[in-house]
């Protein structure tokens, strides 16, 4: 692993390259689900690399037209590659099946990469094919662009007639007309669009450019005052289509508009720019409450009022009562901790979410302040990266009542991204400093650090380019090799160890633990019989003693390829469960209803759209934290991480449960596989995600009071780090448990009054249902003491 990056290597005859060219699809998605992570493959043959070509030729983004159609739309005609365009979001020319597999959406699937045929699949498994003349959207992966847009224009035969040429001129505008709506409807200022229909589909090209420039026109004139500004870009790297969609601009809507100040991105008005590969960084002046950014960033004090701060002032007002509702339903029992970040929607705010962070005040003595926002910048950056967000905006925090200097506020929020930068290899993700324009003082400071940031960058590589490392442009071998992305470094060093040890299984056995295996439905079983044939395997299933899996036998190749097939269905069916709990969740609040202080019945608030967030915790001033580091280096374990967990519906949950059980909770450990830590935190505890060796004292979901002990009850897995979940744990009254238990046994005569749950009377205590139990903190620990 280097630079944040971590590279499995190949050999060039090897049977890894074998594995991957029958099991690619799989062991991608076995990546994804169980590390969140995404593979790029170089130095493969064609089929089994989902790599960018870079042998092509670079094109030069060329502006050859623009146009104010109205205040809120803009048309304009460039030359560029759609793969490597800026804008909001770019079209895809897809067929209805959103089966990247030739043309541009090949192109766009390769550089964006393999996610993006797998959250189009998604789509077709949930809604059907897509009928033409429709649009849908997915993320963009690592393009760079927030989205892009699937569109099926109409195909028609090489000699089309009259009457097929009519019918499928229709279909075209009424794809155009889906494009654009949902552009407006995503909040999309800039959207690129193709000459769709006009290559492997056959439609005339020049037929193509009319309907497209001429269904723009419309959208235009029926557009509403007020609606939110739009930019189409006619979008191609050809010369013929280029000319085509020029020539029907000039003759449908006039003359180019004179074309002063045309970047390659319009859409943004940034003073400087810091350009860190997959990060980059905009120094813009501007209202913070009008950013257009899927997350704006905001300041707020520890009583949680928003209508304190300019900051927090202006996007209150703008946003609405709403969000301050959010935030303190969210936080009516908590407490909020200097280091916090608190998402909530951003309601009348045109973003996805904004994030409420609580800064320090200046203090005369230490730096903790300092420290303080280093981490929150830090920790909102992992945030948005890890829910997939593509752009965030800050304004300049602590520069207000927080009286922070202006100069260090600069320097501490510059240095936070140039470090987040160093370890992201996701999708590309645009950040933004927004300074109010009066503050000019705040505005020269930013211009400041970020040119003498920039030097330094400069400097640095320059320095790494004399060393001669025998590598190409990219930084990356000539040998074969999988380079893997992932939201965190732990995250990475666990996808390569899996990663290593599943394409360099020289063995002909393979067994695989996994509980779910209870939740494969008969088409999943029937591909179990297929996949003995189709890799000349013997596959078979086992339960025992709580632990369930699958052990393949066969050719080493062959026994890989199946484990990978097998894995990837393992992966689906702990989504299809984990999916299947979180509406379960929804229907228990829904429709349950728990008495107030006052007796008075109350109804349960509804699940947030975002199921969990987690908010890393600074190991260095934390004294609970620092108790803990004392506590796990006693039983030979280093703390790397520590998470705090934040998933209002479990919270819910919990509080119904406490007022059944009435008894204090109980702060108790559970030691997870790192492929289960999310599911946790996203629907909780569950049989399946943490068997023990041994279920000595019941079918349940078990616990333990101490660190030591849940080493032993969960033994070493292999893993590169050992991950703990801290809980609180409503055990109630208890009784001593047995092996043959799958409930809690009666207390009396009566079979419908019975123990909360069961304990060994030594630490270890174990519940049976996973709602008595919120997961409150997330440790992850190296395996020795440093």
């Amino acid at each position: 692993m280097e630079d944040g990056k971590a590279f499995v290597p190949l050999q060039p005859e090897g049977i890894e390259i074998e594995i991957l060219k029958q099991s690619c699809t799989a062991f991608c998605h076995v990546l994804e689900g169980n590390f969140g992570c995404t593979a790029q493959f170089h130095n493969l043959e064609d089929h089994t690399a989902s790599s960018v070509s870079h042998s092509k030729a670079t094109i030069v983004p060329e502006i050859k037209y623009s146009k104010q159609l109205s205040k809120s739309l803009t048309v304009s005609v460039w030359k560029d590659d759609l793969t490597t365009h800026k804008a909001d979001a770019v079209v895809n020319a897809a067929n209805e099946h959103l089966s990247h597999g030739a043309g541009l959406a090949l192109a766009l699937r390769q550089a964006g990469g393999h996610m993006i045929q797998q959250w189009s699949n998604e789509i077709i498994k949930q809604k059907g094919k897509v009928p033409t003349g429709e649009a849908v959207a997915t993320p963009a992966g690592k393009l760079p662009c927030r989205m892009i847009i699937h569109a099926v224009g109409p195909c028609v035969s090489p000699k089309a007639g009259k009457t097929e040429l009519k019918v499928a001129s229709d279909l075209l505008e009424k794809t155009i007309w889906s494009i654009l709506q949902k552009a407006n409807f995503e909040n999309m200022q800039s959207v690129a669009i193709p000459a769709i229909s006009s290559g492997l589909y056959n439609f005339p090209l020049e037929r193509c450019a009319e309907i497209i420039v001429a269904t723009v026109k419309l959208f235009s004139d029926k557009c509403k005052p007020g609606v939110r500004s739009l930019e189409v870009r006619l979008v191609n790297n050809d010369d013929p289509s280029v000319q085509q969609m020029h020539r029907a601009c000039r003759e449908i809507l006039g003359k180019s508009d004179p074309m002063r100040n045309q970047g390659h991105a319009p859409t943004q008005s940034p003073v400087s720019s810091l350009d860190m590969g997959d990060v980059t960084l905009h120094l813009k002046k501007g209202a913070i409450e009008n950013e257009t950014t899927d997350v704006i960033v905001n300041t707020i004090g520890a009583d949680l009022d928003l209508s304190k701060g300019q900051v927090s002032a202006a996007l209150l007002k703008k946003a609405g009562r709403k969000i301050q509702e959010e935030i303190k339903r969210g936080y009516r029992h908590g407490h909020v901790h200097e280091g916090d970040v608190i998402p909530t929607a951003g309601y009348n705010l045109i973003c996805q979410e904004v994030y409420h962070t609580v800064c320090m005040p200046k203090s005369t003595t230490g730096d903790r302040a300092n420290k303080i926002l280093h981490l929150v910048v830090t920790n909102c950056l992992i945030m948005a990266s890890t829910k997939g967000w593509s752009s965030i905006s800050f304004p300049a925090l602590g520069t207000g009542n927080l009286g922070l200097g202006k100069d260090e506020v600069s320097q501490i929020m510059t240095a936070a991204v140039v470090h987040f930068s160093k370890d992201y290899k996701g999708p590309k993700i645009k950040i933004f400093f927004v300074i109010f324009p009066k503050d000019t003082d705040t505005l020269k400071a930013f211009e400041k650090e970020m040119a003498s940031t920039n030097t330094r960058l400069q400097t640095f590589q320059i320095s790494s380019s004399t060393k001669g490392k025998s590598h190409d442009n990219l930084g990356i071998s000539t040998a074969p090799c999988i380079e893997l992305f992932a939201p965190s470094p732990e995250a990475l060093r666990e996808a390569k160890r899996w990663s290593f040890d599943t394409l360099h299984l020289h063995s002909g056995s393979k067994k695989i633990y996994n509980n779910h295996i209870l939740h494969l439905n008969q088409e999943d079983h029937e591909k179990l019989m297929s996949l003995q044939v189709s890799f000349n395997v013997i596959i078979s299933e086992f339960f025992r003693e709580g632990k369930g899996g699958i052990i393949i036998n066969g050719e080493p190749v062959g026994t890989s390829c199946a484990a990978l097939e097998v894995e990837a269905m393992l992966c689906q069916a702990q989504e299809d469960f984990a999916q299947s709990e979180q509406k379960d969740m929804q229907g228990n609040l829904e429709h349950m209803h728990v008495a107030d202080d006052f007796g008075q019945q109350q109804q349960i608030e509804r699940m947030s759209n975002r199921p969990y967030w987690k908010t890393a915790i600074d190991l260095s001033n934390d004294w609970p934290v620092k108790e803990r580091l004392i506590n796990f280096a006693k039983c030979g374990l280093n703390i790397v991480k520590v998470e705090k967990i934040k998933n209002h519906a479990l919270q819910q949950l919990f509080k119904l449960n406490s007022k059944r059980i009435q008894a204090p909770p109980q702060r108790l450990y559970q030691c997870v596989k790192a492929q289960f830590c999310d599911l946790i935190c996203r629907v909780g505890f569950q049989r399946e995600y943490a068997p023990p060796n041994e279920q000595k004292y019941g079918a349940g979901i078990y616990f333990t009071t101490e660190v030591g002990k849940a080493k032993s009850l969960w033994t070493d897995n292999g893993e590169e780090y050992i991950y703990f979940i801290e809980a609180r744990v409503l055990t109630g009254k208890e009784t001593t448990g047995s092996s043959e238990l799958i409930v809690p046994p009666p207390i009396g005569k009566d079979p419908l009054v019975r123990y909360d749950s069961v304990t060994n009377g030594g630490g270890i205590h174990v519940i049976f249902n996973g709602q008595q139990a919120y997961p409150e903190f997330l440790i992850t620990c190296s395996k020795q003491a440093i």
